[in-house]
């Protein structure tokens, strides 16, 4: 059986990096990243967003293997979607939430620039929620490791299987 692996989180939270690193590590898994859509990069927030939704459940669908790893932000009315679709494809949801503190999702980790937009995102994106959501199967302060964020996710994935 197919598991979808949601990871949510606000901009810097380390989505992408930790859901290369998972899909990686788990047997038979595949990553895609929410962000790379076909909207312009100047499209309305709402257009980037349903864009990224529709390619998210296109992938769904056609996913093979064991394990699907996406990664993308989550509002809370984004969440019942996720679920049926997961359901129509057969395969068990499971979502992490990264939750670094603000002022490390504020800092330029890694390669990545922020640009002064993005930080606002990121405030708007702790006040709305997005690193607390309450459909999160676990919930990871991502200021930790790499090493030590992806053997906690992996362990509580191989553990959901039991």
């Amino acid at each position: 059986m197919l598991t979808v692996v949601h990871i949510n989180g606000p901009i810097n939270s380390g989505k992408s990096t930790l859901g290369r690193a998972l899909a990686g590590s788990l047997p038979d898994a595949a990553f895609v990243d929410g962000d790379d859509h076909e909207a312009a990069d100047d499209a309305p927030l709402a257009v980037r967003i349903e864009t990224a939704l529709s390619r998210i459940e296109a992938e769904i669908v056609k996913a093979q293997g064991r394990y699907f790893v996406v990664a993308y932000p989550l509002e809370e009315a984004d969440h019942p979607w996720l679920k049926r679709v997961a359901e129509r494809r057969g395969a068990r949801l499971l979502v992490l939430t990264l939750a670094p503190p603000l002022d490390v999702a504020l800092t330029e980790r890694g390669t990545r620039k922020l640009s002064s937009e993005e930080k606002s995102r990121i405030v708007e994106m702790y006040e709305e929620g997005y690193h607390a959501r309450s459909f999160s199967n676990l919930v990871l302060d991502t200021s930790l490791s790499l090493s030590e964020t992806l053997e906690t996710a992996r362990a509580m994935i191989l553990r959901s299987e039991s």
